[in-house]
């Protein structure tokens, strides 16, 4: 009886710290996303004014626009700017297209989040009322194998990264998206000039990162708090 209850309660608290750093990701994901600094000092880097003909005031309006559509608070992709001295449409329809199913995907994401946050509320609570006293204890110990699944994830992902981005990122895309829209010219399409494979690179570093770094901080606090109450 003890073995069984011993063993549902680690079941939710390895759960519940894969709910909690299913999370993290998608919460780092989203803020690296939508972060302008991020956008500004990428096209710096990378000359994009040059690269596609935009004054650097239109290219960040573009790009506030862009991300307010892909966050559902913009309805279409009807931006126009000057392009090589000529005011036109940035996007054109197979670019408006898959923006489209950028934005389905992002919604998607964030629902997926948020429900997540309901379901790890729910598991702590009932994580709670199953431990009492351990219940530190007891999420601590199943936070860091959460941890230890993920980061052995994502040690594999950074590898593969690194090794061969573009492999990464085709396959990435073949996986999440139902259509080839995705497949751009870099010689006519704005938005594949705007992020190029380059900006892609250095968002998922950057993505890896930060998630890495956050999920190591959590992780000792939670080996200190398994220390702190591991009489308890």
């Amino acid at each position: 009886m003890m073995s069984g209850r011993k063993a549902a309660n680690g079941f939710l608290a390895i759960v519940s710290g894969l709910i909690l750093i299913a999370v993290m990701l998608l919460t780092v994901i989203e803020q690296c996303v939508f972060d302008l600094n991020f956008f500004r000092s990428e096209y710096n880097k990378l000359d994009t004014v040059s690269v596609t003909g935009m004054p650097e005031k239109d290219l960040m309006v573009t790009t506030t626009e862009l991300l307010a559509y892909i966050q559902g608070d913009k309805d279409d992709l009807e931006i126009r700017a000057e392009i090589n001295g000529q005011e036109r449409q940035v996007f054109n329809q197979r670019e408006i297209v898959h923006m489209a199913d950028v934005q389905r995907l992002y919604l998607s994401s964030r629902m997926v989040r948020n429900a997540g946050l309901i379901v790890l509320f729910l598991f702590l609570i009932l994580l709670r009322i199953s431990n009492g006293k351990k219940y530190f204890r007891s999420w601590a110990s199943g936070f860091l194998t959460a941890a230890v699944i993920f980061l052995c994830i994502f040690g594999a992902v950074g590898i593969a990264v690194w090794r061969d981005f573009q492999v990464f990122w085709d396959s990435f895309h073949y996986l999440i998206f139902t259509n080839d829209l995705w497949l751009l010219d870099p010689e006519t399409d704005i938005l594949i000039q705007m992020v190029p494979e380059q900006f892609f690179f250095d968002l998922v570093i950057r993505i890896l990162a930060l998630f890495g770094s956050a999920v190591l901080i959590l992780a000792l606090v939670a080996a200190r708090i398994r220390f702190v109450y591991q009489k308890v």
